[in-house]
């Protein structure tokens, strides 16, 4: 490789043997322009070597953030009611984040992956640690057997990391507007095996119709995007300086729009004074299974794609990502009291047991 030296004597178009020493460099410059060549070559030198100087400060002086997009290529994560992935969901949201930091002066932004690769976790791991970064965070959707889990939660496994986590989960879940999980302890090796602050944030259920649906929307994503920018700016000391560098306002929380429109009859079903929307199937009331079943003290549970009340299995039916039961099923498990209201067909009333 050339040296700094070889390339200044060539473009002063001076013949120089790269393989001689630097201190024979007076024997190389004959004739009357001599101590000029040596002024200027002397010169040039010192100049450049000091703009690296400056460059290798600048850059010294940046925090270094490292976003990591969790999965990719042959390990899609979780998948969606609707077959959408949560890899692809991971990326699109760790580029829209490094998007919002990329151009601050103040911050080197560091992806682990910026396309559909899979990258192993201790890779992950690895170029977080050689970066020698500042914050790392993992970006997921989250999964669960239940098809009504739903909210925002974010991950850390050091003591050390909880500051991180509580900063940019204060952020996200503003953003989201969806039920904030918290913060909780999480054993992940992404946040084990890395040597700075290191958090895995959740921002939704895939698992959930709803929640899938509203991951994919544009606008979620951007908000989202930049309320973790936002935290991470926060947690590290610099001031966010992206495209919006106004106060975020408190958020209208997010209604998502069902995924799709049961096609089935509604019943108002009335729960300790409570409205609720039943749907008639084959003439049998089915209701939401957990919001009507806790209210009537029941234990609520999902497995095998059947909702389970106190344990046992009944009849259950997906409308829009929530699980619903027939409703004497229901009320029979929990000693509750069911009436159909004769004059209003399309009414019926739960009373808990007395």
């Amino acid at each position: 490789m050339e040296s700094k030296i070889d390339l200044i004597m060539q473009e002063a178009g001076i013949e120089w043997d790269a393989n001689t020493p630097n201190e024979d460099l007076p024997n190389f410059l004959k004739g009357p322009r001599r101590p000029f060549l040596l002024s200027w070559v002397t010169f040039t030198y010192a100049q450049d070597a000091d703009k690296s100087n400056n460059w290798r400060d600048n850059e010294m002086g940046k925090k270094t953030i490292v976003i990591d997009a969790g999965h990719g290529a042959k390990d899609p994560g979780a998948l969606g009611p609707t077959g959408k992935k949560e890899k692809d969901f991971n990326l699109t949201m760790a580029i829209k984040v490094e998007a919002f930091l990329k151009d601050n002066p103040e911050l080197k932004v560091i992806l682990t992956r910026g396309t559909d690769v899979f990258l192993e976790l201790k890779e992950r791991v690895s170029i977080a640690n050689k970066a020698g970064a500042d914050a790392f965070v993992s970006i997921h959707a989250n999964s669960s057997s239940n098809p009504d889990a739903t909210g925002t939660e974010t991950y850390y496994m050091r003591p050390t990391s909880k500051n991180l986590a509580n900063t940019v989960h204060k952020h996200m879940a503003a953003a989201t507007g969806l039920r904030d999980r918290g913060v909780a302890y999480g054993n992940f090796q992404v946040i084990r095996s890395t040597t700075m602050d290191a958090v895995l944030v959740e921002v939704g259920f895939i698992s959930n119709a709803v929640e899938e649906a509203t991951l994919f929307d544009n606008d979620f994503q951007n908000n989202v995007a930049l309320a973790i920018a936002k935290g991470l700016c926060a947690h590290v000391g610099v001031p966010f300086t992206g495209p919006d560098t106004k106060p975020t306002p408190t958020p209208t929380p997010v209604t998502p729009k069902p995924a799709e429109t049961a096609p089935y009859p509604t019943m108002e079903v009335i729960v300790s004074g409570q409205d609720f929307v039943g749907y008639s199937i084959k003439n049998v009331t089915f209701v939401p299974s957990r919001p009507i079943g806790e209210m009537l003290g029941g234990k609520i549970g999902y497995a095998g794609g059947k909702v389970t009340i106190n344990g046992d299995a009944v009849e259950t039916v997906n409308i829009n990502g929530i699980g619903h039961v027939p409703a004497r099923a229901l009320t029979t498990a929990l000693g509750a009291r069911i009436f159909w209201d004769k004059t209003n067909p399309k009414r019926v009333d739960i009373f808990p047991k007395l």
